[in-house]
Protein backbone atom coordinates (compact mmCIF):
# COMPACT_ATOMS: atom_id res chain seq x y z
CA UNK A 1 0.00 0.00 0.00
CA UNK A 2 2.84 2.56 0.84
CA UNK A 3 4.51 2.52 -2.60
CA UNK A 4 1.14 3.56 -3.72
CA UNK A 5 0.52 5.63 -1.89
CA UNK A 6 4.01 7.35 -2.32
CA UNK A 7 3.84 7.27 -5.91
CA UNK A 8 0.55 9.50 -5.61
CA UNK A 9 1.88 12.33 -3.01
CA UNK A 10 4.97 12.67 -5.62
CA UNK A 11 2.76 13.04 -8.17
CA UNK A 12 0.78 15.60 -6.58
CA UNK A 13 4.13 17.71 -5.64
CA UNK A 14 5.92 17.65 -9.04
CA UNK A 15 2.59 18.36 -10.71
CA UNK A 16 2.87 14.65 -13.04
CA UNK A 17 0.38 12.06 -13.49
CA UNK A 18 -0.45 9.64 -11.28
CA UNK A 19 1.58 6.52 -12.86
CA UNK A 20 -0.57 3.79 -14.71
CA UNK A 21 0.15 1.30 -12.08
CA UNK A 22 -1.76 2.89 -9.24
CA UNK A 23 -4.78 2.67 -10.82
CA UNK A 24 -4.38 -0.73 -12.11
CA UNK A 25 -3.94 -1.66 -8.36
CA UNK A 26 -7.60 -1.86 -7.47
CA UNK A 27 -8.86 -4.68 -7.09
CA UNK A 28 -10.76 -5.88 -10.61
CA UNK A 29 -12.45 -9.35 -11.53
CA UNK A 30 -12.10 -10.62 -14.79
CA UNK A 31 -11.48 -13.46 -16.69
CA UNK A 32 -14.12 -16.35 -16.49
CA UNK A 33 -12.40 -19.53 -15.13
CA UNK A 34 -14.44 -22.93 -13.69
CA UNK A 35 -14.22 -24.41 -10.17
CA UNK A 36 -15.74 -27.55 -10.09
CA UNK A 37 -15.22 -28.62 -6.49
CA UNK A 38 -17.50 -25.27 -6.07
CA UNK A 39 -19.66 -25.63 -8.91
CA UNK A 40 -19.19 -22.52 -9.83
CA UNK A 41 -17.69 -19.92 -13.05
CA UNK A 42 -16.42 -16.93 -11.15
CA UNK A 43 -14.47 -14.31 -12.56
CA UNK A 44 -11.29 -13.99 -9.75
CA UNK A 45 -9.58 -11.02 -8.43
CA UNK A 46 -7.20 -9.77 -11.26
CA UNK A 47 -3.62 -10.21 -11.33
CA UNK A 48 -4.05 -12.47 -8.70
CA UNK A 49 -2.31 -15.46 -7.95
CA UNK A 50 -4.30 -18.07 -5.89
CA UNK A 51 -3.13 -18.94 -2.52
CA UNK A 52 -3.43 -22.40 -0.34
CA UNK A 53 -5.17 -22.27 2.99
CA UNK A 54 -2.40 -23.26 5.69
CA UNK A 55 -3.02 -26.44 7.66
CA UNK A 56 -4.80 -25.88 10.88
CA UNK A 57 -2.59 -24.89 14.04
CA UNK A 58 -2.18 -27.67 16.58
CA UNK A 59 -1.20 -27.35 20.40
CA UNK A 60 0.27 -30.29 21.98
CA UNK A 61 -1.52 -30.54 25.56
CA UNK A 62 0.14 -32.56 28.69
CA UNK A 63 -2.39 -34.57 30.41
CA UNK A 64 -1.65 -36.28 34.24
CA UNK A 65 -3.73 -39.55 34.98
CA UNK A 66 -2.12 -40.97 38.41
CA UNK A 67 1.09 -41.37 37.67
CA UNK A 68 0.49 -41.76 33.70
CA UNK A 69 1.48 -38.48 31.79
CA UNK A 70 0.12 -38.68 28.05
CA UNK A 71 0.05 -35.58 25.61
CA UNK A 72 -3.06 -35.06 22.92
CA UNK A 73 -3.10 -32.54 20.20
CA UNK A 74 -5.56 -30.40 20.08
CA UNK A 75 -7.37 -27.47 17.68
CA UNK A 76 -9.04 -24.45 17.43
CA UNK A 77 -12.68 -25.41 16.50
CA UNK A 78 -13.23 -21.95 14.74
CA UNK A 79 -9.89 -22.88 12.54
CA UNK A 80 -10.97 -26.51 12.23
CA UNK A 81 -14.56 -25.46 11.30
CA UNK A 82 -13.30 -22.43 8.80
CA UNK A 83 -11.78 -25.29 7.05
CA UNK A 84 -14.63 -26.79 5.90
CA UNK A 85 -16.72 -24.17 5.01
CA UNK A 86 -13.36 -22.50 3.38
CA UNK A 87 -13.54 -22.42 -1.18
CA UNK A 88 -10.46 -20.33 -1.96
CA UNK A 89 -8.46 -17.63 -1.56
CA UNK A 90 -7.05 -14.99 -3.93
CA UNK A 91 -4.37 -12.31 -3.50
CA UNK A 92 -3.26 -9.78 -5.80
CA UNK A 93 0.08 -7.80 -6.32
CA UNK A 94 -1.17 -5.10 -4.46
CA UNK A 95 -1.93 -7.47 -1.46
CA UNK A 96 -5.82 -7.50 -1.60
CA UNK A 97 -7.42 -10.82 -0.95
CA UNK A 98 -10.99 -12.04 -2.15
CA UNK A 99 -11.84 -14.91 0.21
CA UNK A 100 -14.73 -17.61 -0.76
CA UNK A 101 -16.77 -19.58 1.39
CA UNK A 102 -19.43 -22.10 0.87
CA UNK A 103 -22.08 -22.07 4.02
CA UNK A 104 -22.78 -26.38 4.76
CA UNK A 105 -22.64 -26.49 8.66
CA UNK A 106 -22.90 -23.77 11.64
CA UNK A 107 -19.47 -23.41 13.69
CA UNK A 108 -19.67 -25.55 17.16
CA UNK A 109 -19.97 -24.63 20.29
CA UNK A 110 -18.08 -25.99 22.71
CA UNK A 111 -18.52 -25.82 26.77
CA UNK A 112 -15.47 -26.77 28.86
CA UNK A 113 -11.82 -25.59 30.47
CA UNK A 114 -9.60 -25.61 27.15
CA UNK A 115 -10.40 -23.40 24.28
CA UNK A 116 -8.97 -26.30 21.88
CA UNK A 117 -10.19 -29.65 20.99
CA UNK A 118 -9.60 -33.14 19.29
CA UNK A 119 -10.21 -33.35 16.01
CA UNK A 120 -12.44 -36.40 17.06
CA UNK A 121 -14.19 -34.14 18.89
CA UNK A 122 -15.13 -31.69 17.07
CA UNK A 123 -15.90 -33.88 13.63
CA UNK A 124 -18.50 -35.48 16.39
CA UNK A 125 -19.64 -31.92 17.22
CA UNK A 126 -20.07 -30.84 13.51
CA UNK A 127 -22.15 -33.61 12.69
CA UNK A 128 -24.74 -32.89 15.30
CA UNK A 129 -28.02 -31.49 14.75
CA UNK A 130 -27.56 -27.98 16.64
CA UNK A 131 -24.77 -27.33 13.83
CA UNK A 132 -27.20 -27.89 10.65
CA UNK A 133 -27.02 -24.94 8.59
CA UNK A 134 -30.68 -23.27 6.87
CA UNK A 135 -30.61 -21.77 3.77
CA UNK A 136 -33.71 -20.41 4.45
CA UNK A 137 -33.38 -18.81 7.54
CA UNK A 138 -32.13 -15.04 7.58
CA UNK A 139 -30.49 -15.89 11.57
CA UNK A 140 -28.71 -18.96 10.49
CA UNK A 141 -26.92 -17.10 7.21
CA UNK A 142 -26.22 -13.87 9.62
CA UNK A 143 -24.39 -16.49 12.35
CA UNK A 144 -22.50 -18.29 9.75
CA UNK A 145 -21.59 -15.28 7.68
CA UNK A 146 -20.59 -13.41 11.58
CA UNK A 147 -17.70 -17.08 11.87
CA UNK A 148 -16.87 -16.93 8.66
CA UNK A 149 -15.90 -13.51 8.03
CA UNK A 150 -14.83 -13.20 11.75
CA UNK A 151 -16.72 -9.54 10.94
CA UNK A 152 -19.92 -7.71 13.08
CA UNK A 153 -22.20 -7.67 9.93
CA UNK A 154 -25.19 -5.17 10.00
CA UNK A 155 -28.48 -5.93 8.68
CA UNK A 156 -27.88 -7.03 5.17
CA UNK A 157 -28.51 -5.46 2.30
CA UNK A 158 -30.59 -7.41 -0.39
CA UNK A 159 -29.02 -6.41 -4.54
CA UNK A 160 -30.74 -5.94 -7.28
CA UNK A 161 -29.84 -8.93 -9.82
CA UNK A 162 -29.45 -8.31 -13.51
CA UNK A 163 -27.94 -11.46 -14.20
CA UNK A 164 -29.77 -14.45 -15.69
CA UNK A 165 -27.43 -17.12 -13.32
CA UNK A 166 -27.91 -15.04 -10.10
CA UNK A 167 -30.31 -15.70 -8.13
CA UNK A 168 -30.10 -13.93 -4.62
CA UNK A 169 -27.23 -11.56 -3.41
CA UNK A 170 -27.24 -9.61 -0.28
CA UNK A 171 -24.59 -7.28 0.84
CA UNK A 172 -23.46 -7.05 4.57
CA UNK A 173 -21.83 -3.54 5.50
CA UNK A 174 -19.92 -4.43 8.34
CA UNK A 175 -17.68 -1.76 9.98
CA UNK A 176 -13.93 -3.03 9.44
CA UNK A 177 -13.13 0.03 7.31
CA UNK A 178 -11.15 -2.15 4.34
CA UNK A 179 -13.47 -4.91 3.98
CA UNK A 180 -16.45 -6.14 2.01
CA UNK A 181 -18.66 -8.66 2.86
CA UNK A 182 -21.53 -10.45 0.35
CA UNK A 183 -23.22 -13.80 0.19
CA UNK A 184 -25.08 -15.04 -3.00
CA UNK A 185 -26.57 -17.91 -4.40
CA UNK A 186 -26.78 -18.80 -8.23
CA UNK A 187 -29.15 -21.14 -10.16
CA UNK A 188 -28.24 -24.87 -10.88
CA UNK A 189 -30.03 -26.03 -13.86
CA UNK A 190 -30.22 -29.71 -14.04
CA UNK A 191 -30.45 -31.80 -17.71
CA UNK A 192 -34.35 -31.35 -18.18
CA UNK A 193 -34.43 -27.65 -17.82
CA UNK A 194 -35.28 -27.42 -14.30
CA UNK A 195 -33.50 -25.03 -12.17
CA UNK A 196 -33.09 -25.40 -8.30
CA UNK A 197 -30.81 -22.66 -5.83
CA UNK A 198 -27.18 -23.68 -5.33
CA UNK A 199 -25.78 -23.38 -1.66
CA UNK A 200 -25.27 -20.03 -0.32
CA UNK A 201 -21.42 -18.83 -1.10
CA UNK A 202 -19.87 -15.78 0.93
CA UNK A 203 -17.55 -13.43 -0.66
CA UNK A 204 -15.10 -11.38 1.56
CA UNK A 205 -12.54 -8.48 -0.14
CA UNK A 206 -9.95 -7.65 1.94
CA UNK A 207 -9.16 -4.01 0.58
CA UNK A 208 -5.01 -3.44 0.88
CA UNK A 209 -3.88 -0.62 -1.28
CA UNK A 210 -6.03 2.08 -0.17
CA UNK A 211 -9.29 1.42 -2.71
CA UNK A 212 -12.03 3.52 -1.55
CA UNK A 213 -14.61 0.70 -0.57
CA UNK A 214 -17.64 2.31 -2.79
CA UNK A 215 -15.05 1.76 -5.95
CA UNK A 216 -14.29 -1.79 -4.74
CA UNK A 217 -18.06 -2.59 -3.78
CA UNK A 218 -18.96 -1.47 -7.40
CA UNK A 219 -16.47 -3.44 -9.46
CA UNK A 220 -17.45 -6.47 -7.27
CA UNK A 221 -20.93 -6.07 -8.07
CA UNK A 222 -21.17 -5.46 -11.77
CA UNK A 223 -17.88 -7.62 -12.54
CA UNK A 224 -17.95 -10.84 -10.38
CA UNK A 225 -21.68 -10.88 -9.23
CA UNK A 226 -23.02 -9.95 -12.65
CA UNK A 227 -20.93 -12.60 -14.57
CA UNK A 228 -21.21 -15.66 -11.50
CA UNK A 229 -22.70 -18.79 -12.40
CA UNK A 230 -23.38 -22.25 -12.14
CA UNK A 231 -20.99 -25.04 -14.16
CA UNK A 232 -23.29 -26.98 -16.21
CA UNK A 233 -24.14 -30.15 -15.00
CA UNK A 234 -22.16 -31.84 -17.65
CA UNK A 235 -19.22 -29.70 -15.69
CA UNK A 236 -18.00 -28.46 -19.48
CA UNK A 237 -18.41 -24.58 -20.05
CA UNK A 238 -16.65 -21.68 -21.90
CA UNK A 239 -13.36 -22.10 -20.23
CA UNK A 240 -11.29 -24.46 -18.76
CA UNK A 241 -11.61 -26.47 -15.51
CA UNK A 242 -8.87 -25.95 -12.41
CA UNK A 243 -8.09 -29.32 -10.90
CA UNK A 244 -5.07 -30.32 -9.08
CA UNK A 245 -2.80 -32.70 -10.77
CA UNK A 246 -1.56 -35.90 -9.53
CA UNK A 247 2.01 -36.56 -10.24
CA UNK A 248 2.21 -39.95 -7.44
CA UNK A 249 2.66 -41.89 -10.55
CA UNK A 250 1.88 -45.59 -10.77
CA UNK A 251 1.98 -46.00 -6.93
CA UNK A 252 -1.15 -47.93 -6.27
CA UNK A 253 -3.79 -45.62 -4.64
CA UNK A 254 -4.26 -48.46 -1.99
CA UNK A 255 -0.40 -48.17 -0.96
CA UNK A 256 -1.52 -44.68 0.06
CA UNK A 257 -3.11 -44.20 3.66
CA UNK A 258 -5.32 -42.02 4.42
CA UNK A 259 -5.69 -39.21 7.31
CA UNK A 260 -6.82 -35.85 8.13
CA UNK A 261 -3.96 -33.99 7.38
CA UNK A 262 -3.45 -36.21 4.12
CA UNK A 263 -6.79 -34.86 3.09
CA UNK A 264 -5.96 -31.28 3.66
CA UNK A 265 -3.26 -30.91 2.11
CA UNK A 266 -4.99 -31.80 -1.10
CA UNK A 267 -7.46 -30.15 -0.28
CA UNK A 268 -5.38 -27.12 -0.06
CA UNK A 269 -4.69 -27.50 -4.02
CA UNK A 270 -7.98 -27.95 -4.95
CA UNK A 271 -9.16 -25.90 -8.33
CA UNK A 272 -5.87 -23.78 -8.34
CA UNK A 273 -3.69 -23.27 -10.99
CA UNK A 274 -0.97 -23.83 -11.47
CA UNK A 275 -0.50 -26.15 -7.71
CA UNK A 276 -0.67 -29.89 -7.85
CA UNK A 277 0.75 -32.35 -5.80
CA UNK A 278 2.60 -36.17 -5.46
CA UNK A 279 2.53 -38.62 -3.23
CA UNK A 280 4.57 -41.27 -0.89
CA UNK A 281 3.27 -43.71 1.91
CA UNK A 282 5.06 -41.58 4.52
CA UNK A 283 4.96 -37.92 2.44
CA UNK A 284 2.89 -35.64 -0.07
CA UNK A 285 4.44 -33.16 -1.69
CA UNK A 286 2.77 -29.52 -3.01
CA UNK A 287 3.89 -27.23 -5.31
CA UNK A 288 3.31 -24.75 -8.04
CA UNK A 289 6.54 -25.30 -9.89
CA UNK A 290 5.49 -25.15 -13.21
CA UNK A 291 8.74 -25.99 -15.07
CA UNK A 292 9.64 -29.49 -15.94
CA UNK A 293 12.77 -29.38 -13.93
CA UNK A 294 10.59 -28.29 -11.08
CA UNK A 295 8.90 -31.73 -11.41
CA UNK A 296 11.70 -33.86 -12.11
CA UNK A 297 12.38 -32.50 -8.53
CA UNK A 298 9.50 -33.88 -6.71
CA UNK A 299 10.12 -37.19 -8.47
CA UNK A 300 13.49 -37.28 -7.19
CA UNK A 301 12.16 -36.61 -3.46
CA UNK A 302 9.35 -39.44 -3.88
CA UNK A 303 12.28 -41.71 -4.62
CA UNK A 304 15.32 -40.55 -1.88
CA UNK A 305 13.29 -38.80 0.92
CA UNK A 306 11.47 -41.47 2.16
CA UNK A 307 15.03 -43.69 2.23
CA UNK A 308 16.79 -40.56 3.47
CA UNK A 309 13.72 -41.11 6.29
CA UNK A 310 14.81 -44.59 6.78
CA UNK A 311 18.60 -42.68 7.38
CA UNK A 312 16.75 -41.16 10.47
CA UNK A 313 14.79 -43.72 11.93
CA UNK A 314 18.29 -45.83 11.47
CA UNK A 315 20.40 -43.55 13.43
CA UNK A 316 17.37 -42.22 15.81
CA UNK A 317 14.43 -44.59 16.33
CA UNK A 318 10.91 -43.13 16.20
CA UNK A 319 9.79 -43.48 20.51
CA UNK A 320 6.17 -44.39 18.32
CA UNK A 321 5.68 -46.15 15.37
CA UNK A 322 2.28 -44.37 14.36
CA UNK A 323 3.05 -41.14 13.08
CA UNK A 324 1.19 -38.58 10.81
CA UNK A 325 1.84 -37.91 7.05
CA UNK A 326 4.76 -35.41 6.19
CA UNK A 327 3.42 -32.35 4.47
CA UNK A 328 6.37 -30.81 2.42
CA UNK A 329 5.19 -27.49 0.43
CA UNK A 330 7.28 -26.16 -2.05
CA UNK A 331 6.84 -22.79 -3.40
CA UNK A 332 8.02 -21.69 -7.46
CA UNK A 333 8.37 -17.95 -6.10
CA UNK A 334 9.58 -15.66 -3.42
CA UNK A 335 6.40 -13.82 -3.50
CA UNK A 336 4.44 -16.87 -3.21
CA UNK A 337 7.00 -18.19 -0.15
CA UNK A 338 6.63 -14.77 1.54
CA UNK A 339 2.75 -14.34 1.57
CA UNK A 340 2.31 -17.73 3.02
CA UNK A 341 5.18 -18.44 5.48
CA UNK A 342 4.37 -14.91 6.70
CA UNK A 343 6.44 -11.57 7.84
CA UNK A 344 7.92 -13.00 10.49
CA UNK A 345 9.82 -15.77 8.38
CA UNK A 346 9.71 -13.99 4.94
CA UNK A 347 13.72 -13.70 5.63
CA UNK A 348 14.10 -17.66 5.53
CA UNK A 349 14.06 -20.50 2.34
CA UNK A 350 12.43 -23.28 4.40
CA UNK A 351 10.87 -23.93 7.45
CA UNK A 352 9.33 -26.29 9.65
CA UNK A 353 6.58 -25.20 11.30
CA UNK A 354 5.52 -28.20 14.45
CA UNK A 355 1.95 -25.83 15.14
CA UNK A 356 1.12 -26.18 11.30
CA UNK A 357 2.87 -29.69 10.62
CA UNK A 358 3.64 -28.51 7.44
CA UNK A 359 7.40 -28.08 5.48
CA UNK A 360 7.56 -24.88 3.70
CA UNK A 361 10.24 -24.42 1.49
CA UNK A 362 11.35 -21.55 -1.23
CA UNK A 363 12.36 -23.62 -4.74
CA UNK A 364 15.79 -22.73 -5.12
CA UNK A 365 14.92 -22.53 -9.07
CA UNK A 366 18.33 -23.90 -11.03
CA UNK A 367 20.24 -24.70 -8.08
CA UNK A 368 17.91 -27.80 -7.55
CA UNK A 369 21.38 -29.10 -5.30
CA UNK A 370 20.76 -25.95 -3.12
CA UNK A 371 16.39 -26.93 -2.69
CA UNK A 372 16.99 -30.50 -1.99
CA UNK A 373 19.74 -29.27 0.55
CA UNK A 374 17.24 -27.18 2.33
CA UNK A 375 14.73 -30.14 1.95
CA UNK A 376 16.86 -32.76 3.68
CA UNK A 377 18.41 -30.61 6.20
CA UNK A 378 14.31 -29.25 7.14
CA UNK A 379 13.31 -32.34 6.83
CA UNK A 380 15.20 -33.88 9.40
CA UNK A 381 13.36 -31.43 11.77
CA UNK A 382 10.06 -32.13 10.68
CA UNK A 383 11.18 -36.18 11.43
CA UNK A 384 12.70 -35.65 14.69
CA UNK A 385 9.07 -34.14 15.57
CA UNK A 386 7.19 -36.90 14.65
CA UNK A 387 9.67 -39.44 16.08
CA UNK A 388 10.01 -37.90 19.19
CA UNK A 389 6.27 -37.16 19.56
CA UNK A 390 7.19 -33.53 19.71
CA UNK A 391 9.51 -33.23 22.51
CA UNK A 392 11.81 -30.02 22.43
CA UNK A 393 15.28 -31.01 22.09
CA UNK A 394 19.03 -29.28 22.41
CA UNK A 395 19.49 -27.29 19.58
CA UNK A 396 22.80 -28.73 19.38
CA UNK A 397 21.22 -32.04 18.99
CA UNK A 398 18.60 -30.89 16.50
CA UNK A 399 20.33 -28.51 14.15
CA UNK A 400 23.16 -30.41 14.23
CA UNK A 401 21.79 -33.51 13.15
CA UNK A 402 19.74 -31.55 10.33
CA UNK A 403 23.30 -30.20 8.88
CA UNK A 404 24.46 -33.87 9.64
CA UNK A 405 21.73 -34.43 6.79
CA UNK A 406 21.89 -31.92 4.54
CA UNK A 407 24.50 -33.43 2.27
CA UNK A 408 23.34 -36.68 2.44
CA UNK A 409 23.59 -38.62 -0.97
CA UNK A 410 21.02 -41.17 -1.95
CA UNK A 411 22.48 -43.05 -4.74
CA UNK A 412 20.34 -45.70 -7.04
CA UNK A 413 20.21 -48.47 -5.44
CA UNK A 414 19.06 -46.97 -1.94
CA UNK A 415 21.87 -46.70 -0.16
CA UNK A 416 22.45 -43.40 1.89
CA UNK A 417 26.26 -42.03 2.25
CA UNK A 418 26.83 -39.19 4.64
CA UNK A 419 30.15 -37.25 3.39
CA UNK A 420 31.67 -34.11 5.03
CA UNK A 421 29.29 -30.62 4.78
CA UNK A 422 30.49 -27.73 2.88
CA UNK A 423 31.02 -26.34 6.85
CA UNK A 424 34.01 -28.29 7.02
CA UNK A 425 36.18 -24.87 5.84
CA UNK A 426 34.67 -23.00 8.08
CA UNK A 427 35.31 -25.26 10.92
CA UNK A 428 38.95 -26.07 10.16
CA UNK A 429 39.66 -21.95 10.20
CA UNK A 430 37.74 -21.63 13.34
CA UNK A 431 38.28 -24.60 14.86
CA UNK A 432 39.71 -23.67 18.61
CA UNK A 433 36.94 -21.27 18.77
CA UNK A 434 34.39 -23.73 17.75
CA UNK A 435 35.87 -26.37 20.39
CA UNK A 436 36.17 -23.71 22.99
CA UNK A 437 32.74 -22.67 23.27
CA UNK A 438 31.45 -26.70 22.99
CA UNK A 439 30.60 -26.92 26.87
CA UNK A 440 28.61 -23.55 26.31
CA UNK A 441 27.26 -24.58 23.06
CA UNK A 442 25.37 -28.29 24.54
CA UNK A 443 23.35 -26.24 26.62
CA UNK A 444 22.31 -22.93 24.87
CA UNK A 445 18.39 -22.21 24.19
CA UNK A 446 16.93 -21.49 21.23
CA UNK A 447 16.97 -17.89 21.69
CA UNK A 448 20.54 -18.19 22.18
CA UNK A 449 21.55 -20.49 19.58
CA UNK A 450 20.02 -17.83 16.84
CA UNK A 451 20.86 -14.77 18.59
CA UNK A 452 24.05 -12.37 18.35
CA UNK A 453 26.25 -11.67 14.91
CA UNK A 454 25.54 -13.57 11.85
CA UNK A 455 29.26 -14.43 12.40
CA UNK A 456 28.27 -16.23 15.83
CA UNK A 457 24.65 -17.69 14.56
CA UNK A 458 27.30 -19.54 11.59
CA UNK A 459 29.48 -20.36 14.33
CA UNK A 460 26.66 -22.06 16.05
CA UNK A 461 25.79 -24.04 12.97
CA UNK A 462 29.09 -25.25 12.08
CA UNK A 463 30.16 -26.22 15.64
CA UNK A 464 26.94 -28.38 15.84
CA UNK A 465 27.20 -30.25 12.96
CA UNK A 466 30.92 -30.95 13.79
CA UNK A 467 30.01 -32.07 16.81
CA UNK A 468 27.22 -34.93 15.44
CA UNK A 469 29.68 -35.98 12.29
CA UNK A 470 32.77 -36.23 14.82
CA UNK A 471 29.91 -38.32 17.46
CA UNK A 472 28.65 -40.42 14.37
CA UNK A 473 31.68 -40.96 12.36
CA UNK A 474 34.57 -39.81 13.99
CA UNK A 475 34.37 -41.39 17.63
CA UNK A 476 33.05 -44.87 16.40
CA UNK A 477 35.51 -45.17 13.29
CA UNK A 478 38.58 -44.94 15.75
CA UNK A 479 36.39 -47.30 18.94
CA UNK A 480 36.68 -44.51 21.70
CA UNK A 481 34.46 -46.15 24.28
CA UNK A 482 34.00 -43.10 26.34
CA UNK A 483 32.03 -41.30 24.13
CA UNK A 484 30.15 -44.39 22.61
CA UNK A 485 26.95 -43.96 24.67
CA UNK A 486 26.70 -39.79 24.51
CA UNK A 487 24.09 -39.53 22.22
CA UNK A 488 21.99 -42.74 23.30
CA UNK A 489 21.76 -41.66 26.64
CA UNK A 490 21.19 -38.32 25.62
CA UNK A 491 17.85 -39.82 23.93
CA UNK A 492 17.01 -42.27 26.74
CA UNK A 493 17.38 -39.57 28.89
CA UNK A 494 14.72 -36.68 27.17
CA UNK A 495 12.42 -39.85 26.91
CA UNK A 496 12.53 -40.18 30.19
CA UNK A 497 12.60 -36.84 31.65
CA UNK A 498 11.07 -34.92 29.12
CA UNK A 499 13.67 -32.30 29.72
CA UNK A 500 16.58 -31.58 27.02
CA UNK A 501 18.89 -29.91 29.36
CA UNK A 502 18.72 -32.76 31.67
CA UNK A 503 19.47 -34.94 28.79
CA UNK A 504 22.37 -33.24 27.58
CA UNK A 505 23.87 -33.29 30.94
CA UNK A 506 23.47 -36.65 31.38
CA UNK A 507 24.73 -37.56 28.17
CA UNK A 508 28.18 -35.83 29.21
CA UNK A 509 28.09 -36.63 32.68
CA UNK A 510 31.04 -39.13 32.37
CA UNK A 511 32.87 -37.69 30.02
CA UNK A 512 35.88 -35.30 30.32
CA UNK A 513 34.76 -32.13 29.23
CA UNK A 514 38.63 -30.98 28.55
CA UNK A 515 39.77 -34.41 27.19
CA UNK A 516 36.58 -34.54 24.88
CA UNK A 517 37.84 -30.91 23.79
CA UNK A 518 41.06 -32.24 22.80
CA UNK A 519 40.16 -35.31 20.85
CA UNK A 520 37.67 -33.59 19.04
CA UNK A 521 40.31 -30.83 18.13
CA UNK A 522 42.63 -33.41 17.06
CA UNK A 523 40.34 -35.80 14.97
CA UNK A 524 39.52 -32.71 13.01
CA UNK A 525 43.12 -31.65 12.24
CA UNK A 526 44.55 -35.06 11.53
CA UNK A 527 42.19 -37.93 12.18
CA UNK A 528 39.35 -37.26 9.44
CA UNK A 529 40.79 -40.40 6.90
CA UNK A 530 38.48 -43.23 8.73
CA UNK A 531 35.41 -41.56 9.70
CA UNK A 532 34.54 -40.30 5.98
CA UNK A 533 35.02 -44.20 5.23
CA UNK A 534 32.88 -45.32 8.02
CA UNK A 535 29.21 -45.64 7.95
CA UNK A 536 26.84 -45.26 10.93
CA UNK A 537 23.91 -46.72 9.31
CA UNK A 538 25.49 -50.19 9.02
Amino acid sequence: MSRYVSLFLLALVWGTSVPTDFVLAAPSFHADRNYPDLGLRIRVLGKSEPEPLPPCKTYTYTFTRGEEHFTRDLCDPRELWYATQHAGQWRDEAGNRLILGRATRLLPSFHGELKHVSREAFDQALADGACAFDPASASSLREWVQAFSACTPKDAEPLRTTSFNLLTALFFPVEEPATLVYAFRVKVRALNGTSAPSDWYCAVIGIADGTQKAKVRKDFETQFLANVAALAPSGTASSPALQPKNLTGALPSAAIPDSPSRTAARKSVANMRDWWYAETPDYIFLSNIRSAAGKSLIKELQQTLPVLRGAFAKLIPPLETAVDVSVVRICETEETYKAYVGRNMEWSSGVWNPMRRELVILSQGKDKDRTLEIIRHEGFHQYLFYATRGLEHAVWFNEGHACFFESAVVDSKGRVDLPEDKRCDHLLRNLDLAADQIPRLIHLSYEAFYSGSEEQRSLNYTTAWALVYFLRKGAPAEKRTAYASILDTYMKTLAETKDADKAVTAAFANVSMPRFQADFVTFWKTRRGMARRFDPLN
